[in-house]
C-alpha cells in the first residue's frame, strides 16, 4: 500500500492517505472538513535534441506498468453444495464398506465378505473400489478446471482466461465497461459465490462471463474503483 502525505488546506495538519483516494474526497482527522488529493505532475525545464546513440546512454522515464490487483479462481465445493454433500457421503460410504469387505468385519453378524465374488474379490469390493475411483475423478476435474480458469482484475482492464488445451481469453478495458451484472441465487448469497457478467461500450453482448467466483462484490468493487 502506498501511502501519501499532505497538509490539511484548512487546519495545515499533517494528513496521511492512500494512493486510492486521489482525485476524490478524504476528511482531515483534524478538523473533519473534506478536500480533494491531486496527482502530483513534473514542469518541463528544457527540451534537448538527441540521436538514437544517445538514447541508450540516457536514463528514460517509462511508462508505468500495469498492476495485477487480484486474481481469483472458480471455487470448487462452495458453489456446489448439494453436489458436494452427496459424493463427500458416497465417499464415506464406499470407503467403510470397502474397508469392511476386505478384512472380513461383521455388522450385525454379517459379513461384508460373504457376497459374490468376481475375480479376487467380492463384488460389494469391485463396487466401492470404482465408486471411490468415479468420485475422485470428478473431484479432480473440478480442481482442474478451476486451476485452468481465472479471473485477472487490473488497474486498466479484466481479462477472463479458461481452458485446459485449447486457451480462450477474453478481457474488457476498466474505461469501456458499460455493465457489470451478478447473478447470484439464496445460497450463492449466503456463500458468498456468484456469476459476473461485464459488458463494454461497444458491445451488446457480455464479453466476460466469470462464473463461481469467490466474493462476487469484492471483485465488481475493485473493477469500479479503477474505472476512469
Amino acid at each position: 500500500m502506498q501511502v501519501l502525505s499532505t497538509t490539511c488546506p484548512y487546519c495545515n495538519h499533517d494528513v496521511d492517505s492512500t494512493i486510492e483516494h486521489l482525485d476524490g474526497p478524504v476528511v482531515c482527522p483534524e478538523c473533519h472538513k473534506p478536500f480533494e488529493l491531486e496527482m502530483p505532475t513534473a514542469v518541463v525545464t528544457s527540451v534537448e535534441n538527441i540521436d538514437g546513440e544517445s538514447v541508450g546512454k540516457h536514463r528514460l522515464a517509462a511508462e508505468p506498468e500495469e498492476r495485477t490487483l487480484g486474481t481469483v479462481h472458480p471455487v470448487v465445493f462452495r458453489a456446489r453444495p448439494v453436489a458436494t454433500l452427496i459424493l463427500g457421503t458416497l465417499f464415506l460410504v464406499a470407503a467403510v464398506a470397502l474397508v469392511l469387505s476386505i478384512t472380513g468385519l461383521a455388522i450385525a453378524g454379517y459379513s461384508l465378505d460373504e457376497t459374490a465374488r468376481l475375480g479376487p474379490a467380492s463384488l460389494l469390493t469391485w463396487a466401492c473400489a470404482i465408486t471411490l475411483v468415479v468420485i475422485v475423478a470428478v473431484v479432480s476435474y473440478w480442481m482442474i478446471q478451476s486451476r485452468f480458469t481465472t479471473l485477472t482484475v487490473t488497474d486498466d482492464r479484466t481479462i477472463y482466461q479458461r481452458g485446459i488445451i485449447s486457451r480462450e481469453t477474453s478481457e474488457v478495458q476498466h474505461d469501456d465497461v458499460r455493465n457489470i451484472q451478478l447473478d447470484q441465487s439464496f445460497g450463492e448469497r449466503l456463500l458468498r459465490v456468484g456469476d459476473i457478467g461485464i459488458s463494454s461500450s461497444g458491445q451488446d453482448d457480455l464479453e466476460v462471463v466469470a462464473k463461481r467466483l469467490p466474493h462476487p462484490d469484492s471483485i465488481i468493487k475493485l473493477i469500479r474503483g479503477n474505472q476512469g
